[in-house]
């Protein structure tokens, strides 16, 4: 169900929900929907604010992919965030997450983006509320860049954990993710990360990724990403985790 007033957007049931620590996570078959509220106003020109609540999900990361189940017992996870993106060519957003006898998630982001080059940073800052210390308890910070030149596309980030962080519900925000692997967990992670991509033929894209883990295996990710036409895509993907092992993955993305 959605109702709209003015700039005033309110979905309930099951939706949709990207944001840092909630997101689809779409890089399998099957994106993560959630199952509760979420209110969006955008009143004040290129800010919005953003309300949720919700206490199931389905999809990749679940545990069960195509059935709707409790998310953090029947607790849930309530969020509230705000994106800004007055200043052409910058976006920020901060966000706070709570989660009882789960956690309390705290992120800030902050990207500009040019035809040329890019670059960004993020913090996050997270506290245990599970009562027995299983829960995430640190603090991380990343910064990233690329640059764009002729048909390629160099990109660099690292990423420094203190303690332990989660990704949350979802893939996760951080700038030195790869495919499989990422910092999620890991105490005292740092990642650094390298990539290049051409786009030199119309309609492709082929890159290379490669993220160095201090405390895990590294991982390189080779791709290939081509759209046949305005509906359908295919994604091409070997994931090279060196001593955890590797994997094969083929999409093909039709939309209506």
């Amino acid at each position: 169900m959605q109702a709209e007033y003015g700039n005033t957007a309110l979905r309930v049931g099951h939706f949709e929900l990207d944001t840092p620590h909630a997101d689809t996570d779409d890089i399998r078959m099957v994106p993560n929907t959630f199952q509760g509220l979420l209110l969006s106003i955008n009143d004040i020109a290129g800010t919005t604010l953003y309300l949720t609540h919700f206490d199931k999900w389905a999809g990749v990361d679940a545990d069960i992919p195509e059935r709707f189940r409790e998310l953090n017992g029947d607790d849930g996870l309530t969020a509230v965030g705000v994106v800004f993106e007055v200043i052409e060519q910058l976006a920020l957003q901060g966000w706070y997450y709570q989660g009882s006898d789960f956690a309390k998630l705290f992120y800030l982001e902050g990207v500009y983006e040019t035809d040329a080059f890019s670059i960004g940073l993020q913090f996050g800052s997270q506290s245990d509320d599970t009562g027995d210390e299983s829960g995430p308890d640190g603090d991380v910070w990343c910064i990233t860049g690329s640059y764009a030149l002729a048909d390629f596309t160099i990109t660099a980030a690292y990423n420094d954990v203190s303690g332990t962080v989660t990704n949350g519900i979802g893939g996760g925000p951080y700038f030195t993710s790869a495919d499989d692997h990422n910092i999620d967990g890991v105490e005292d992670q740092e990642a650094t990360a390298f990539g290049i991509e051409y786009a030199g033929v119309e309609a492709l894209a082929v890159g290379v990724l490669h993220v160095e883990f201090d405390k895990c295996a590294n991982e390189t990710d080779y791709y290939m990403v081509y759209d046949l036409n305005d509906h359908l895509g295919l994604e091409l993907i070997y994931t090279d985790m060196h001593q955890d092992g590797d994997f094969v993955r083929l999409m093909a993305n039709y939309g209506f």
